[in-house]
């Protein structure tokens, strides 16, 4: 008796589910597989929203500390603080930092030098990234230079965090975890073995629940930025928020990002990753939304709010993404 190739076709599909779902190795590789779709194109867009800013603006965090620490000490350090102190407190100024025409010349080349590294470094790690998109698929070892870009983005939530200047600036390098994170991510899953598979997961699940957990602590604490973000945006739907009610939905989504920051790593249910994606994204996009597409690095920059946990999410439950492409596949074969 001849078997129908359509029914062939379906024997065939059930089968390949099956041992997907009853070997956890093609579990991995399938995720694997899936996450290194979606993980380039959101590190181009998060690095292109770091970037950005250090092209056309006032460089990247790193830098601007750089440059303030190489000033400060090419004028020197006692004099720099005695010229603070006057200006701060209206004391009369004993000694003014007044170096000599040739040494201002060489600071102020010293300073652009430094610029130039900056904006650099920064376009070196978009190139990076972007290249990468189309060498890793050839060549997965290359991968590791995904620690390249990481690494920046760490070493400026780090910069951050010295600089201080803003509310909640000490926690820049865990706020900023999920960005540097994904690059790390990457870097591990393009070696395409079950280690480094597993290791991505839980860098994916700890750097997610570090960015929640102090998004969280900041929401409770009414950070002033969070305050802007909900009143613009009622007003954008013709809602006026009066402060209580602002204050107490601020806390609310603190306790909620306390609970998503747990979850993630605690325990694991797909509708409450989903549900995190969701947040991360409506979240990042409240940004433009209420400061104007020109916005836009913000939105990109902030991107694996919403990507890792996503990936979390494929590399735990890959038979339920891999089932909706064997369908897809055997309608489109039909």
């Amino acid at each position: 008796m001849r078997i129908p190739p359509a029914l062939k076709r379906t024997f065939s599909a059930f089968s390949r589910l099956n041992i997907v779902k009853e070997n956890p190795e093609i579990n991995r590789d399938i995720g694997a597989k899936q996450s290194q779709v979606l993980l380039p194109i959101a590190a181009i867009l998060t690095v292109l929203g770091a970037v950005w800013p250090v092209l056309f603006y006032e460089g990247s965090a790193l830098g601007r500390y750089l440059l303030q620490k190489y000033e400060i000490q090419a004028i020197g350090d006692a004099d720099f603080e005695k010229h603070m102190e006057a200006e701060l407190y209206g004391v009369p100024i004993e000694y003014a930092p007044n170096p000599q025409k040739s040494e201002r010349t060489e600071i102020a080349s010293q300073l652009l030098l430094l610029r130039r590294i900056d904006r650099g470094f920064a376009l070196i790690c978009l190139m990076i990234t972007a290249g990468l998109t189309f060498t890793v698929p050839k060549w997965p070892r290359l991968s590791w230079l995904y620690i390249v870009p990481a690494l920046w983005l760490f070493a400026n939530a780090h910069a951050i965090a010295l600089s201080g200047g803003k509310m909640f600036a000490e926690f820049a390098v865990p706020a900023h975890a999920t960005r540097w994170g994904m690059l790390a991510a990457l870097a591990m899953l393009g070696f395409q073995n079950s280690k480094g598979e597993v290791t991505a997961n839980w860098l994916l699940r700890i750097t997610c629940s570090l960015t929640f957990a102090v998004h969280g602590y900041e929401a409770f604490q009414l950070n002033p930025t969070f305050q802007d973000l909900l009143y613009i945006s009622a007003e954008h739907v013709g809602i006026e928020l009066s402060e209580w009610f602002c204050h107490i939905v601020l806390r609310i989504i603190g306790v909620m990002d306390f609970f998503l920051a747990v979850s993630v790593v605690a325990f694991h249910r797909r509708r409450l990753l989903f549900w995190m994606c969701c947040w991360g994204l409506i979240t990042a996009a409240s940004r433009p939304v209420t400061m104007g597409l020109d916005a836009w690095p913000e939105f990109a920059i902030r991107l694996p709010n919403s990507v890792a946990p996503l990936l979390v999410l494929i590399l735990s439950q890959p038979a339920l993404f891999l089932s909706s492409s064997h369908k897809t596949n055997s309608l489109s074969d039909s």
